[in-house]
């Protein structure tokens, strides 16, 4: 009979995270997990199988804390343009406070584990469809009420704005200059000025 885990899920996950994100998949050892979390390797392999598997719950985790609630906050925001504000504010804070030179997770794993891992590259995938698509809804939204340029394809924007948000946060890691981040989101957003 399995015993039952005995600690606390998330915050396992919690720390997981920091240290993939810190490091990397390829660059981060079992033991630099064990270490992280306070677990030994057989509660690791025991709870979360394989590096891989860990790696593959480490994302959902991220995904779940980090993605979901910034683009919640593009929808609780009345005015399209002012969430749109606040997204990328909220990205250039993280950027430039406790994300310093970390990058985004995603952005980070899309460069060096998506190119040879299909599971992971369709997660990711996945994963910036869904940013892709609330981009769409508040530009929509933005258009209908006038704070958003409406001779632009919304899909078109959304993308872009996906490819602009892709870019800060690499930037940001090699870069993490408050000015040169402010510069270029304030260039990406005159991209959805009314006309």
């Amino acid at each position: 009979m399995a015993r039952p885990e005995s600690f606390n899920h998330e915050a396992v996950l919690d720390s997981v995270v920091r240290v993939f994100w810190r490091k990397g998949y390829e660059a981060t050892s079992i033991q630099d997990l064990v270490e992280a979390t306070g677990l030994n390797r057989s509660s690791l392999y025991n709870s979360f199988g394989s590096k891989h598997q860990l790696f593959l719950a480490a994302i959902d985790h991220y995904l779940v804390r980090v993605n979901q609630e910034r683009l919640h906050k593009l929808n609780t925001n009345e005015n399209a343009r002012k969430a749109l504000q606040a997204y990328f504010g909220d990205l250039l804070a993280f950027s430039v406070g406790e994300g310093r030179e970390l990058g985004c997770l995603i952005t980070n794993t899309s460069v060096e584990v998506a190119p040879h891992n299909t599971p992971i590259r369709n997660k990711l995938r996945q994963s910036l469809r869904k940013v892709e698509e609330a981009f769409f809804e508040t530009i929509q939204r933005g258009q209908a009420q006038g704070t958003i340029r409406t001779t632009g394809d919304p899909r078109a924007l959304a993308r872009f704005l996906v490819g602009a948000v892709q870019g800060l946060r690499v930037l940001a890691r090699a870069n993490p200059d408050e000015q040169v981040l402010r510069d270029v989101i304030e260039v990406t957003l005159q991209a959805l000025d009314p006309g």
